[in-house]
């Protein structure tokens, strides 16, 4: 009887390792960066920001080279001298009533930001990489949006750098 419930622990233990490393899991922070050894060297070409939210952009700016950065997987240069250039469309950066009380006032909101981003070879301007339109959306309650903005911004360079790493 106590054989059979760990066989039992043990296939269930397997059967939820099989199940994470089948999902494509992995640890991005760890993984080295895909892109080839000729596209080690980047700079950000333009981000294009049609919002009203003039903050977003040098937010982005910012959050990306540092992210980049602290994963040590490419290394930054001016534009003249980059081999891959890195192009950041902003989408979208939208807030709604999430959860209305009785008296139809907003109780909980929530923030999307969309973004897309590609990465083209500064030689040719061939595409390298392109992310596709992503979205992080977030709910805060009053009083909470700038620090709800900071946060929707990290969450969305960090998932550009992870799908980045997974793809080249």
């Amino acid at each position: 009887m106590v054989i059979m419930n760990s066989v039992k622990k043990l296939v269930l233990l397997l059967c939820v390792v099989f199940a994470v490393s089948a999902c494509g899991y992995h640890n991005s922070a760890t993984e080295p960066n895909r892109v080839s050894k000729q596209f080690h060297e980047v700079a950000i070409a333009k981000v294009e920001n049609p919002t009203l939210e003039r903050w977003l952009e040098p937010k982005i700016r910012s959050m990306l080279r540092d992210e980049i950065t602290r994963r040590g997987q490419l290394v930054w240069t001016d534009k003249a001298k980059a081999e891959a250039l890195i192009n950041i469309r902003i989408l979208e950066l939208s807030d709604g009533s999430r959860i209305l009380g009785d008296q139809d006032v907003t109780l909980k909101y929530d923030m999307t930001l969309k973004v897309q981003m590609q990465v083209t070879s500064a030689s040719d301007g061939s595409l390298i990489w392109n992310s596709g339109p992503m979205a992080v959306t977030e709910s805060y309650y009053i009083g909470q949006e700038d620090e709800t903005q900071q946060l929707i911004t990290k969450l969305m360079v960090r998932r550009l750098v992870d799908r980045m790493n997974q793809a080249y």
